[in-house]
């Protein structure tokens, strides 16, 4: 076998274990989903997991960034457009650039959008957001939080917006639940409940 079918093999071997934990993870909960249960889901062998990623940890992070990307590409130039403007941004302006690639990507792909903020939600510590984006651009962020509200003490801006942001995704994830008859929301009804969250947040 040549080592580019080798290579293919490895990364289709790769994709199968994200996207089976990512289904688990989104079921069942990221703690109480074994790499074990991992590996029997998706068809592979005992060391699977281990083999390709070292650890449950590094798994985790594979799928946190196998979307998270483009969500963090996203946030990085709406965060930079902000910052651009000499003039403060509002509030709205601020939770927008950080939410709408969540909803963007709810709209590219529904299922394993909704699945991958459920893990994103369930995971953070200081937000869903910190999981996908990386130092920096957290602090360029809290940079647009703080010019929009410049009165407030930094201090306890930081820990409303951290807050503020979890109650949005944790909204976010269980969007197709308050449908009621267990389908999911339309585009255009998940919009609409996207616009009731960030004015909930600003």
């Amino acid at each position: 076998m040549s080592g580019t079918s080798q290579n293919r093999r490895g990364d289709s071997t790769h994709s199968r274990l994200v996207k089976t934990a990512e289904r688990l993870f989104a079921e069942k909960g990221v703690s109480t989903v074994s790499v074990r249960a991992v590996n029997a889901a998706a068809g592979l062998g005992a060391a699977s997991v281990h083999y390709h990623f070292g650890s449950k940890e590094q798994l985790l992070r594979a799928v946190a960034l196998d979307l998270g990307a483009a969500v963090a590409a996203a946030i990085h130039t709406n965060v930079d457009a902000l910052a651009a403007d000499p003039h403060p941004p509002t509030v709205d302006a601020v939770v927008r650039a950080v939410t709408g690639p969540y909803r963007d990507l709810l709209h590219r792909q529904r299922i394993r959008g909704m699945r991958w903020i459920k893990i994103i939600a369930q995971t953070s510590q200081a937000g869903p957001i910190d999981d996908v984006v990386d130092s920096p651009l957290r602090e360029a962020l809290l940079a647009q939080v703080r010019r929009a509200a410049p009165d407030a003490d930094p201090a306890r801006l930081e820990l409303r917006w951290a807050v503020s942001i979890m109650a949005f995704f944790q909204g976010l994830g269980r969007a197709d639940e308050w449908a009621g008859d267990g389908t999911r929301l339309s585009p255009d009804a998940l919009d609409r409940f996207y616009e009731d969250l960030v004015r909930f947040v600003v």
